[in-house]
């Protein structure tokens, strides 16, 4: 998932389980090297999200790789007197996590931050599980929740206007494979959008939405042929 613009691109990625220099390592050992500055996730501004919210202690639903990060910057709390409830992909949830998640909300009146707006996950084996979103969402329902729900990565206009660093929503290029959570809010602010059927939808779940995006590709193969073609 990244945007295009000329030669300038830049790796956007909704992850909610590590902070972007583990990601720009890993990405690197594969012989993708980039620096991290070429890389944006919802962690990124999530410090700017808790100072703003006032938050200075919270109860993270997520890996422990998350909770190391956010411990940066407030007090991670495994009870239910904390400011804020943090919610990323979590492989381990259970009804403890989710009890204290909601009781934190309903008792304590704790903010509800999802790292990202993710409906589903598409894990290894090819099935699938609940995204940070659909979680949020549900504790939020569940506890009659009233304010917005922040949305720290993609689409949220905020996450794009700073992965773009002052270029033109028009000029540019969202390519990915998850057209609910990336292009149709990308459409709505002016990007042009290319979905790629090869990763979590296909193009049958696309034909069913109500979503057209700019451009289809079936492969990184006739990616790369578009891109040429529009002359980037």
């Amino acid at each position: 998932m990244a945007f295009i613009k000329n030669k300038d691109f830049i790796i956007l990625s909704n992850n909610s389980t590590r902070p972007p220099e583990d990601l720009t390592r890993i990405l690197n050992e594969k012989g993708l090297y980039l620096d991290m500055d070429k890389i944006l996730t919802p962690l990124t501004m999530l410090p700017d999200i808790l100072k703003a919210k006032n938050i200075n202690s919270c109860f993270v639903i997520g890996s422990p790789m998350l909770k190391d990060y956010v411990k940066r910057f407030v007090d991670v709390k495994d009870g239910i007197k904390v400011d804020a409830v943090i919610i990323g992909q979590d492989k381990n949830l259970d009804f403890n996590k989710i009890k204290t998640a909601i009781s934190a909300v309903f008792l304590n009146k704790a903010k509800i931050i999802p790292i990202n707006h993710s409906k589903i996950v598409k894990d290894s084996d090819g099935l699938y599980f609940q995204g940070s979103g659909a979680l949020s969402y549900m504790i939020a329902y569940a506890t009659n929740y009233k304010e917005e729900l922040p949305n720290l990565g993609k689409p949220s206009k905020e996450f794009l206007l700073k992965a773009l660093n002052g270029k033109d929503f028009k000029d540019s290029i969202i390519i990915s494979d998850d057209f609910h959570t990336d292009l149709i809010g990308a459409k709505e602010l002016g990007l042009k959008t290319v979905f790629i059927t090869a990763g979590k939808y296909t193009y049958e779940d696309l034909r069913k939405s109500d979503f057209t995006p700019d451009f289809v590709v079936n492969s990184l193969e006739e990616l790369e042929g578009l891109l040429l073609s529009l002359g980037i």
